[in-house]
Order: C-alpha cells, then structure tokens, then sequence
C-alpha cells in the first residue's frame, strides 16, 4: 500500500479550469474510464466530538499488513485516558516521495481540495478525555474508510504517560472531482454516462451530481444532492431530481441513523415520487411494456440498547405509504390495471440484531484496498399490516427479512452465507413472495491471489407485474445477453480465481485479473405469462467461461474498479454471439 500523503492543506479550487479539467482526466483516465480476514473485531462506539488538530508534518508511512499495532494499543488502553487527537489529512500524492513530485502531480495537489479535519472529526466515535478503548479506535477506522473520498485510514497512539495516551488520525484523499463520458457493455448492450461529480466538495464531505445517463431502459438528465452530515449532526440527507425520457424521479431522504454498534437511536423520513415505464423481458428482448407511477412516503424512529456483550439490538416502528398504478404503454397490450394497482398504507414494527464480528481484509473485492467485513451474525426482520383503515386498498400482512452469517477458517479462508425473506399475504394468498439464499466462499492461492466460488438462488410466487426474476450477462451469466431467461426460479454458480497485482502503474492504477466460469438458469415452475411463452429458451442451463483484467483507481473515488472481460457462451443458439465483450465499472473486483 502507497503510503499516507503529504497533511498539508492546499487552497480550494481556483480559477484554473483548464488546469483542472486536464487532472481530472487523466485520474479519470487512470482509472480506466471511471479485496483473508486479519485483525479483531471493532466493538463499542463512544458518542460525542472529539477535539482536534490539523498538521502540515508529513505523517509517517501506514504499515502494510495491519493499519493498527494492535499490542501497542492494547498496552496503552489498561487504566487510560485519551489525550489529544491529531487529524493529519493527507493529499492525493506524497510530495516526500521523488516520484510523486512530478509537476502534475504537484498540479493536482494543489487543485484538489483536502478533506476538513472538522469532517473527519466529526466521524470519530470518541474524544479526549474519554476512556481509550482498540474497539473503539478500530470502528472509527471502519467508519471513515467508508467514505469513498479516502483511500484509507490509520488511527494510532503517537504519545503516552501515566494517564493519557494521545492518538493521531492519518487519512489519505483520492481525487473525487469527475468529470467526462462513462462506457459500459454488458449482455450485448451498451450504457453511456455524462457525468460531472464531485463526492468531496471543496473537502466537505458533500456529494454533487450532475449527469446524463443512457442504457437501455431510458436516457436520464439527473441532479443529485448527498450530504452526510447535515447541518453539522449525525443526520445524513439525499436529494435527487431526474427528468428521464419515460418519466420523471424527485426523491427526499433524511435519517439519522444507526451509524455504529453503540448507537442509541435512529430516525428518518424519506419520499419519493417516480413515473416510468418498465420493460417486461422474456429471451433477452423486449416482449411487453407497462407505465407505472409510485408513490412511496417512509416515516420511522428507532431505539437501542447499544452494544452488549459483543451484540448490538435495535428495534424500529414506523409508518409507510407505498402505491403503484400501472397504464397501457402505445404499441403493447393494455395490463390488467384493475388487478395491478395497489395501495399498501401500514404501520410496521421492526428489530435488527447485530453480531461483532468485523474483520480486517485486503486484496479480496478490491485492489490494494483494505475492507471491513462483518463475520458476526446478522439478523434483520420487520411486520407490518396494510388496511383500508390507514389508507390501503385491501387488508394485507408485509413481512421482510434477512439474515447473513460468516466464518473465517484460519488466515486464508472465509465463508459467508446469506438469505431473505419477504412478501404480502392477502386472505391465504401470497402476493409477491421472494425467497433468496446465497453462499460465498473465499479461498486464498497461488500466494495471494483467492478463488472465489458464489452459489445464489431466487423462489417467486405472484410476483407483481413489474417485478421479474431474470438471469444474463448484466446479473453473472457473463457469457449471454442482458435478461435472457426469465422465471419464477433462478439459480446461479460462479467460481473465479483472482490475482492481484502489488505494483502501481503510473502512480494512477492497480492491474488484477480474472478467468472465471458461470453457470445458471432461470425458468418457470407454472405456465408463464403469455407474454413469455419461449418454452426453449427457459428450460436449458446456460454456462460460460472468460477472462478479464481489473483496473483499480489508486487516486480517483469513481468506479473503484474497470472490468475488461471477455466471455464465451458453452451453450449458444445461433443468435447468440460466440464472443461477448464485457465493459463494466463496479465499487468491487
């Protein structure tokens, strides 16, 4: 890992557009156009804000195995006190390193704008004066790394006497200005971006967007506002406005939420308005189309007793308003909109039960990046009643659920497994119902690279007429078209062996690369619609097998990883090509 940049503080964003347009994309460009278990879990959060400093002293290299020396910090914390907190935020490119001093290198340093130390204050989940706790520490590692302004974080005791033990913050920025044009292929079909972002305003924290977007569901001009710490507090806030060429989106979500283990309360209200029209896929082609307007309003308050015993629980009550109504689209058959339309008006009561049992990893679904992964049993459920009583069309049970659960066999292998639940009930009928099981298993070989085998499968029953389970090369099955099977039962296998590069080319990119194979089907236990009455197509399991390069962006905060990959298809018909070439762009490798 490159070590923490230079802590000086450069000025904001001058009148250097040019200057500033041409860093931009080149770090865009670097990117390519836009990560076993080690450590101990992080534990208890302590609220408040914490006092600090920023320094212009070039901090020290960040170790490249663990970002915390967990014996130092276990030996300052018996009996301790936190002293001061130093927050050292650092730039893009170290100018102590010879070759990062490169003129624009320098050029970028001082047109980007590092992050405030009162933002990475405000993160922190404890303060001077405040009894020193390693889980503390290492969950506010956790929660800034979060943040996709920082490459990454150390948090480590830098002084100490009899009482007190003082700490310093190294953070290191990437580059969060974006700005050009975006290119996806998947499944035979592409997707375009124009898009100009900045996710680190003037070092805020803030999140600006403004894009043009184009697949091959519709093309949409977008603004899109995200603030995490509104008004100074821990309440985060999301705007978004979208005029699309099938409709139009306005969206509002404020919350405050649970945001570490020791949280006490939560609450939030969120609203969202969206009229578009929804294709209907059977075979990889449109087959029917439908216009639908939702309407969706969220109020809700939480409660926690905290962290005990290495297990957060928080329980929820809230009230929701949901309603879709569907329209004839010109060209396709009319739905069956008496049937269709629904109104779901409920009060709801909610519990979530979390497990400690976060780890450390590195070079596991990014590049020379280090992640947090909960091992911990997760637990997640919430009831509600829809009735005439409160607004809704008829008197239904709304069930959700998920639960996820991890274990790390030694230092280089992890298992994870995952399912949910969720559906309306309406008189002993199931309306919707959705159950859905996954397990990932992560095994490191040939060093450090790790074979990564991913089994999911998805049962429906009554899904409603804008929902489909379906199954190509946008969603794993890399060697096929887009939404080419369809059905009420899906069922996907990929195994992957990933290798990573450890050198950083051009001081921009990390190289990793992939040869994988996929196997999958979706199809229909009933009659299907009629729509999709494509008996062939269903019945067949479908496997591929590639390779690809990953690029990963070591200075740029836009799509963390390019994928370039080539599949082939073991089971083509002959409108199937034999060579599908993939372009994609995704936060994982």
């Amino acid at each position: 890992m490159p070590p923490l940049a230079d802590a000086s503080r450069n000025a904001p964003l001058g009148a250097a557009v040019l200057a500033t347009a041409l860093a931009g994309l080149l770090l865009h460009a670097g990117a390519g156009a836009r990560a076993c278990a080690q450590g101990a879990a992080p534990g208890s959060a302590a609220g408040g804000t914490p006092a600090a400093s920023s320094s212009t002293t070039p901090p020290p290299p960040a170790p490249t195995t663990r970002l915390i020396d967990q014996q130092t910090l276990d030996a300052a914390a018996a009996g301790k006190t936190i002293g001061a907190v130093r927050i050292v935020t650092g730039n893009i490119f170290d100018p102590s390193r010879p070759d990062e001093r490169r003129l624009l290198f320098r050029l970028v340093n001082r047109l980007h704008r590092t992050t405030r130390p009162e933002v990475i204050q405000h993160q922190l989940l404890f303060q001077p004066g405040d009894a020193f706790s390693p889980e503390t520490v290492r969950e506010s590692e956790r929660l800034l790394r979060a943040n996709r302004y920082l490459w990454d974080v150390a948090i480590h005791p830098v002084a100490e006497d009899a009482g007190k033990v003082d700490l310093e913050v190294l953070t290191r920025d990437v580059w969060t200005l974006q700005g050009g044009l975006d290119f996806r292929r998947a499944g035979g079909t592409n997707s375009t971006a124009f898009d100009l972002e900045d996710e680190n305003v003037l070092g805020t924290g803030k999140d600006l967007q403004v894009a043009r977007l184009s697949n091959v569901d519709r093309t949409s001009k977008l603004v899109r506002y995200r603030d995490p710490v509104l008004f100074g507090t821990r309440a985060q806030a999301d705007l978004t406005f979208a005029d699309n060429s099938d409709g139009d989106t306005r969206s509002l979500d404020v919350e405050r939420p649970f945001y570490a283990l020791d949280t006490r309360w939560a609450a939030g209200v969120a609203a969202l308005h969206d009229r578009r029209i929804d294709p209907l896929y059977g075979g990889g082609d449109v087959l029917d189309r439908i216009r639908q307007q939702h309407d969706f309003f969220e109020v809700y308050g939480g409660l926690s007793p905290g962290l005990l015993d290495g297990v957060t629980q928080r329980f929820r009550a809230g009230f929701t308003y949901d309603r879709d109504l569907f329209g004839a689209v010109p060209g396709f058959a009319p739905p069956n909109a008496a049937a269709a339309d629904r109104t779901l008006a409920y009060p709801w009561i909610g519990y979530e039960y979390v497990q400690d049992g976060f780890v450390t990893v590195r070079d596991f679904d990014r590049i020379q990046r280090t992640e947090d992964i909960n091992l911990g049993r997760v637990l997640s459920a919430r009831l509600g009643w829809s009735s005439a009583l409160f607004g809704g069309d008829r008197s239904r049970w709304i069930l959700t659920s998920a639960a996820a659960q991890g274990w790390a066999f030694g230092p280089r292998q992890i298992l994870r497994l995952l399912g949910g639940l969720s559906g309306r009930l309406l008189g002993g009928r199931i309306e919707n119902g959705v159950v859905n099981a996954a397990l990932r298993y992560y095994r490191r070989t040939f060093g450090d690279g790790l074979l990564v085998a991913k089994a999911s499968g998805d049962l429906a029953e009554n899904l409603d007429l804008e929902n489909q389970l379906l199954l190509g090369g946008d969603n794993g099955l890399r060697g096929y078209p887009l939404r080419y099977q369809a059905g009420d039962r899906r069922f996907l296998f990929s195994v992957e062996q990933r290798f990573y590069g450890s050198r950083e080319y051009f001081h921009l990119v990390n190289l990793g690369a992939a040869a994988f194979f996929d196997a999958g089907r979706a199809w229909f236990v009933e009659a299907p619609p009629a729509f999709l009455a494509l008996p062939g197509i269903q019945r067949r399991l479908l496997k591929d097998v590639g390779a690809g390069l990953r690029l990963g962006s070591s200075r740029s905060s836009g799509g963390s990883v390019v994928h370039l990959d080539v599949a082939f298809p073991l089971d083509r018909s002959r409108s199937i090509k034999a060579v599908q070439y993939l372009v994609t762009t995704s936060q994982t490798f």
